[in-house]
């Protein structure tokens, strides 16, 4: 009997043993100067798997000392992984001179609380013998360093941006606001009469040597496009798309058929040369320039001199925008003010932190 009373003691104490908390606090060092740090190392070992919670301090463990973070917790597993040890590690520190009493830390393993031994810290302060205290000054002023090129180069560059934001947001507003119409000056260039231009187009041609071509074709195409081009404009049909018959025939409803004459023997002259190899004399060229000449200044319409020269005119043209061309210049005018805006205050920064 006695020996089955000794092995079920020796079978507890182990259990024991094993389900046994320990809460354990220690400093790295119990006295200080005023303002140095130390560390609290506050350990819990108990069976792994066990839900440990430590208080919660936030700035201060007690009054005066000051909880500087970060606070680290550390985990170890010992006895084959079996138990397991939990640090939680503060750093502290103190800026006056005291002795400071740390009570008990309590922990919670399982919902049980648990508490941590006591401690004692001191702090102490400067012992500055009186002939020194002269000695100990108290803090400076800032001191005002010299003004670089390259800052004040930014600073100039700032200002820049902000005052063509504002410019170009002022002329976009304007531009939204601005619904009159513009106004304009216009040349307006008188058109050329038709006789004019065939004379001028003639004697150019003469002047070319146009009649003394050996290639009397390109001759005859030239001197009878520039009349067909005056009967275009002056009798007004087209005339660049009809033959020489039709041409005549239409021309023999409003004019006399024997001033005509003229023009029919150029015209069929030219026929003969574009489409059966006819090589005129020289002089018959010269002939057919000059009916051609006649035909125009016995045809034209005489127009005022005044009507010739150029006018300056005032036009009025109406400038309508669309709704979304309103909305756009709008919202350019606040974007780019918005951006002037930021560039002027911080050039006003700039310019604050360095003259001030």
């Amino acid at each position: 009997m006695k020996r089955i009373l000794l092995y079920l003691c020796l079978g507890i104490v182990p259990a024991l043993a094993s389900a046994q908390v320990i809460v354990k606090a220690e400093l790295d060092s119990m006295m200080m100067w005023i303002g140095q740090q130390t560390g609290l190392h506050v350990e819990v070992t108990c069976d792994a798997g066990q839900t440990v919670s430590f208080p919660a301090y936030r700035d201060t463990i007690v009054t005066g000392l000051e909880i500087i973070p970060p606070v680290v917790t550390d985990t170890q597993y010992v006895n084959d992984n079996q138990r397991m040890t939990i640090t939680r590690n503060y750093t502290l520190t103190c800026f006056d001179s005291a002795l400071i009493y740390i009570p008990y830390i309590p922990v919670t393993v399982d919902g049980q609380e648990y508490q941590s031994n006591r401690l004692a810290l001191a702090f102490v302060s400067y012992d500055i013998p009186e002939e020194y205290e002269k000695n100990i000054y108290g803090p400076k002023e800032n001191m005002k360093t010299p003004v670089k090129l390259y800052e004040v180069k930014g600073l100039l560059i700032y200002w820049l941006l902000a005052a063509i934001a504002i410019i170009a947001a002022v002329y976009l507003i304007v531009r939204y606001r601005d619904d009159k119409p513009i106004i304009r000056r216009i040349k307006i260039e008188p058109k050329i009469p038709a006789h004019i231009r065939a004379i001028s187009e003639i004697e150019e041609l003469r002047q070319s040597g146009g009649p003394h071509n050996e290639d009397a074709k390109a001759y005859y195409t030239q001197l009878t496009d520039i009349l067909r081009e005056y009967i275009n404009d002056r009798f007004g049909f087209n005339a660049t798309e009809m033959t020489s018959y039709e041409i005549l025939e239409r021309l023999e409803e409003s004019r006399d058929k024997e001033s005509l004459n003229e023009l029919r023997d150029l015209l069929s002259t030219s026929d003969m040369v574009k489409f059966a190899k006819f090589k005129p004399m020289l002089n018959e060229n010269d002939r057919n320039l000059v009916n051609a000449l006649e035909f125009v200044n016995d045809t034209k319409i005489e127009v005022p001199e005044d009507e010739l020269k150029p006018k300056e005119e005032e036009t009025v043209i109406e400038e309508k925008r669309s709704k979304g061309a309103r909305i756009m210049l709008l919202a350019a005018g606040i974007a780019v003010a918005a951006v002037g805006a930021v560039a002027f205050v911080l050039a006003v920064l700039k310019l604050y932190y360095l003259f001030f």
